[in-house]
């Protein structure tokens, strides 16, 4: 079941920002604790956002992804369960030479492994497991926004949804429900606000929405 809550003005931060920042608001750590959802938000981590691979079209991309899918030591990484990619690269693997990097997550298990792809081979070079939570993909965004539009309580406090754009979160307690899942911390911005005016955070793992709440005014 999904919490509301109000918290307040920017403070200081537990978590550790990793790419692109999201406009200055109050961390998860700063939400007082809820039993059964966030278990104790401390030790959780921030992973920030990055672009996809360049040089890369769009069918390179489908085809890396495609061979990626297929591959049994890469489906065999993520337990067999139903991996999905997040994303397509492209990693150095030589002097002068790039080849897509497709990183694959299953939502199931939370493993992430990274598949280095040859397209004009037709196969996949290595397989590697995944060196940190990947990026938040852009699909995963909209998908937290329509969870969050679907609750229903942020949109009825004319928050507009659409804004909401996200970093990944990694639970580090071992004992915790949640580890291991997909978290991803929205944040809400008005067009003429500086500050984020509402947050959510989303469970993509079991599509649920843990808790939303407003940001109140801190000058922002």
């Amino acid at each position: 079941m999904c919490e509301e809550s109000v918290v307040p003005g920017p403070g200081p931060s537990r978590t550790v920002p990793v790419g692109p920042a999201l406009p200055a608001a109050p961390p998860p750590g700063e939400v007082r604790d809820r039993p059964g959802l966030l278990a104790p938000v401390a030790p959780l981590r921030r992973f920030g956002t990055e672009p996809a691979g360049t040089g890369l079209t769009a069918g390179d991309r489908g085809r890396a992804a495609e061979l990626a899918l297929a591959d049994p030591e890469v489906r065999r990484g993520t337990g067999g369960g139903r991996p999905a990619v997040l994303g397509v690269y492209t990693a150095p693997t030589g002097r002068h030479r790039t080849h897509p990097l497709v990183v694959v997550h299953d939502r199931a298990s939370g493993v992430t492994v990274e598949a280095t792809v040859d397209l004009a081979a037709g196969r996949v070079l290595e397989v590697s497991a995944g060196r940190h939570p990947p990026v938040l993909a852009e699909a995963e965004q909209r998908h937290a926004r329509d969870l969050v539009r679907g609750s229903r309580l942020l949109a009825a406090l004319g928050v507009d949804i659409d804004s909401g754009a996200g970093h990944v979160l990694a639970e580090v307690d071992l004992h915790s429900p949640r580890y291991r899942h997909r978290l991803v911390d929205l944040r809400f911005v008005q067009a003429d606000r500086r500050l984020p005016s509402a947050f959510a955070i989303v469970d993509l793992s079991d599509d649920s929405v843990l808790t939303t709440g407003l940001v109140s005014s801190g000058g922002g």
